[in-house]
């Protein structure tokens, strides 16, 4: 008897457990968007400049919870080269994101020494400074209103196996969403 006692006890303390602590069907949901954008070069100078787009509307994530957003918060970025020219290289890869106004610099990123190929299927993590998350995320305050970028890059003393050469890559940023039950 004592022991149904302890078992029942022991129950009764682990369902009311499950229920506090549970999962509450109100919590907030939080997505996460793959905001990326793609650079593309076929060139033989010794720069490569190239300007990019691209706006919280161009992804489905956004529109199909834009009216529930409570936040969209930055989380992290990574370059990726998908296809280069053997033996593309040069100095000074910089990375940079503006506002949609092509002014407002949200971030930069450089690195002195860029080998393409070293990119390929292994994204370069973007190191921000807390300044720039900062400013990531007070450019993303108020949610409904669709936000749009422009993304550079640039790398200087250009060189590779063959000219002309090419070079596709892309700039991707996490953000996660807080949406509304």
């Amino acid at each position: 008897m004592k022991q149904i006692k302890k078992l029942f006890i022991t129950v009764i303390i682990v369902l009311t457990s499950i229920v506090i602590n549970g999962c509450d069907p109100f919590d907030d949901i939080y997505l996460t968007l793959a905001l990326e954008t793609e650079f593309s070069t076929l060139g033989a100078g010794s720069n490569i400049f190239i300007s990019s787009g691209l706006c919280l509307s161009d992804f489905d994530d956004y529109n199909d919870n834009n009216e529930n957003l409570e936040e969209i918060r930055y989380v992290t970025s990574a370059y990726f080269t998908i296809s280069a020219t053997q033996g593309l290289q040069g100095q000074n890869l910089t990375l940079t994101l503006y506002q949609a106004d092509g002014s407002t610099q949200l971030f930069r990123y450089v690195i002195p020494t860029f080998v393409a190929a070293n990119y390929l299927n292994n994204p370069l993590e973007i190191e921000l400074t807390q300044q720039e998350i900062d400013n990531m995320n007070s450019y993303l305050t108020n949610p409904q209103e669709d936000k749009c970028f422009v993304a550079t890059l640039e790398v200087s003393n250009v060189t590779a196996s063959s000219t002309p050469y090419n070079l596709s890559s892309k700039l991707e940023f996490l953000t996660e969403l807080k949406v509304k039950p």
